[in-house]
C-alpha cells in the first residue's frame, strides 16, 4: 500500500464544519481563491466562467458548484486552489453524502448534491499527479458536484450543516 493510499484510509473529519476556502473561476484554467461570493440559483457562483458546468463536450445542469475537502486535500500534499474545486469543505465527509442531500452553508446558501459523480479528470493528474488522480478514484474521494436551491452569500469560516431530511 502506497503512502498516499495510508494517508487517504486513515482520513478523518473531527473539525466543526465549516468553509475552509472559495474558489472562483473567472476563465478556463484560472483559479482565484476569494474570500466571499455569490452563490445564485440555477447558476453557480457569481463571476466563474459560462462553460464551467459542462464536461466532456456535455453540459452537466447539476454541476454548478463542486467541492473538495480540506482533509482530502491535505493527504494529497496539494494546494486547495489546484484542482479548481469552487468549494473546499472542512469536517464534511463528502463521499458520505447521497445524491439530493442538502448542505447548507451559512446563513442563507443550500446546495442539492449532484446525482453524477465527481470524476478526476486528466488536467487534475496535470495539475497534481497521476498517483493522486488513481488514489482519488480508487478511494472515491474526488469531491461532488452540486447545484444550488437557494442563493445568498459565502464567506470564509461559514458553518456548514448536512441537512438530516436529505
Amino acid at each position: 500500500m502506497s503512502d498516499l493510499d495510508q494517508r487517504l484510509d486513515a482520513l478523518s473529519y473531527h473539525s466543526a464544519a465549516r468553509l475552509h476556502a472559495i474558489i472562483q473561476k473567472p476563465a478556463v484554467g484560472i483559479h482565484v481563491r476569494v474570500d466571499r461570493a455569490e452563490a445564485v440559483e440555477g447558476m453557480g457562483l457569481e463571476g466563474d466562467h459560462v462553460k464551467k458546468d459542462w464536461w466532456k463536450g456535455e453540459r452537466i445542469p447539476e454541476r454548478q458548484v463542486t467541492a473538495i475537502s480540506r482533509e482530502v486535500m491535505d493527504a494529497l500534499q496539494a494546494s486547495v486552489d489546484v484542482p479548481g474545486d469552487n468549494l473546499v469543505l472542512e469536517g464534511v465527509n463528502l463521499k458520505a453524502l447521497k445524491p439530493g442531500s442538502l448542505v447548507r452553508i451559512g446563513p442563507s446558501v443550500v446546495l442539492k448534491r449532484a446525482q453524477k459523480i465527481h470524476r478526476p479528470c486528466d488536467l487534475f493528474a496535470r495539475r497534481i499527479s497521476e498517483e493522486a488522480r488513481q488514489a482519488v478514484i480508487k478511494h472515491e474521494l474526488r469531491g461532488a458536484l452540486f447545484s444550488v436551491v437557494h442563493g445568498g452569500f459565502l464567506t470564509l469560516g461559514d458553518a456548514v450543516t448536512i441537512d438530516p431530511q436529505s
